[in-house]
This record gives C-alpha cells, sequence and structure tokens, in this order.
C-alpha cells in the first residue's frame, strides 16, 4: 500500500506546480547581482566622477607638468573642506602701544591660527618666535583709529593672514594658513 506523502494528487494546488529551489536560487541570484551592480554603478559615479580628491590630484599632476618656474611659485597646502579644522594659538597675547599718539594707548589681542594639515600646525610651532616678532612689528604699526572700527579689525585680520603666510613661505617654503582668528581684542 502507497504512503499518504508519496501520493502526489495536486489537490491543494490545484493545477499550479511548487515552484523548485533551483528557480529560487536563481531569481536570488539575480537580485543580489542586478543591486550589487546599481551599488557600483552609483559608487563610480558619486566617488569616480566628481571626488574632489581626483580633481585635487590632477591639478597637482598639472602643477609638476609645468607651466611656470617651481622656484616662483608658492606651495600651496589646502585640504578638502570635509577636513576638520586644526587651531593653534600664538600665545601669550599681544601688548602693543599705538603709534603717533600723544597719550599713551594700548592693545592687547590673542591670536589664532586654523589650518586643516596637521604637518601646517606642526611648522607653525616651530616658527612661533619669528611669527610673534613679525606679528608684533605689524600690529605696533597700527592706528587707534583704523582697529576702532568693525572694518578696521577685518582689514587687520586680512592683514594678520598674509604676513603669517608670508613668513611661512620665506621660513619653510609652505602658506597653508586659512584663517586667523582674533579671540581676545582690547584697544584703550
Amino acid at each position: 500500500m502507497a504512503k499518504k506523502d508519496d501520493l502526489d494528487l495536486d489537490v491543494e494546488n490545484k493545477g499550479k506546480k511548487k515552484p523548485s529551489k533551483l528557480k529560487l536560487i536563481i531569481i536570488i541570484l539575480v537580485a543580489v547581482l542586478l543591486l550589487a551592480g546599481i551599488g557600483g554603478g552609483a559608487a563610480w559615479y558619486f566617488l569616480g566622477a566628481n571626488n574632489p580628491f581626483v580633481a585635487q590630484v590632477d591639478a597637482e599632476q598639472t602643477d609638476q607638468e609645468g607651466e611656470e618656474d617651481p622656484a616662483k611659485k608658492k606651495k600651496k597646502k589646502k585640504k578638502s573642506s570635509n577636513e576638520p579644522p586644526l587651531f593653534t594659538g600664538l600665545d601669550p597675547a599681544f601688548v602693543v602701544s599705538f603709534k603717533d599718539q600723544s597719550q599713551a594707548r594700548f592693545m592687547q589681542l590673542s591670536v589664532e591660527l586654523m589650518s586643516r594639515d596637521a604637518e601646517v600646525i606642526k611648522i607653525v610651532d616651530e616658527y612661533k618666535p619669528m611669527l610673534r616678532n613679525n606679528l608684533l612689528l605689524l600690529f605696533s604699526s597700527q592706528k587707534y583709529e583704523d582697529v576702532a572700527t568693525r572694518e578696521g579689525k577685518e582689514k587687520l585680520l586680512a592683514q594678520t593672514l598674509e604676513e603669517v603666510n608670508d613668513t611661512l613661505y620665506r621660513e619653510a617654503g609652505i602658506d597653508g594658513v586659512e584663517a586667523v582668528y582674533f579671540t581676545a581684542f582690547v584697544a584703550q
């Protein structure tokens, strides 16, 4: 006598066949390959075609092939804006007197430098005495009336950034300080 499991009367499926395990595996495999292809294409598009690092490498290669004299060209250290900023202070605070004043007037300011490159911060730390000297000369040449306004302070910030980068370029061949911040400013 035949067992109940051996008999396939197909009463429940009413003429429909059960999908085989092989077909199910093939369908899953095709879906996985399709998703991997879409993911790879999206990664190539977003990371390959529009990658700022690739553009930076291309620009450096163009510079190395050289249209200008490398001795005249500044070595710029720019990092992607995705890099976190690194800060270093030129401590202690600067204290200078104003020039051309009949009364005693002084300015005290604290300066912080920002770069996105740790190598630049290390070089700034090595050249701090020279940077402080040059900034003291810059700050002591200011007039009270010039730094009393916001525009005057912003102009002094720009001059400070230029002086820092010029000094670093002259001495170390690099100028990657991106910003200067006055974290304390008193003029009286």
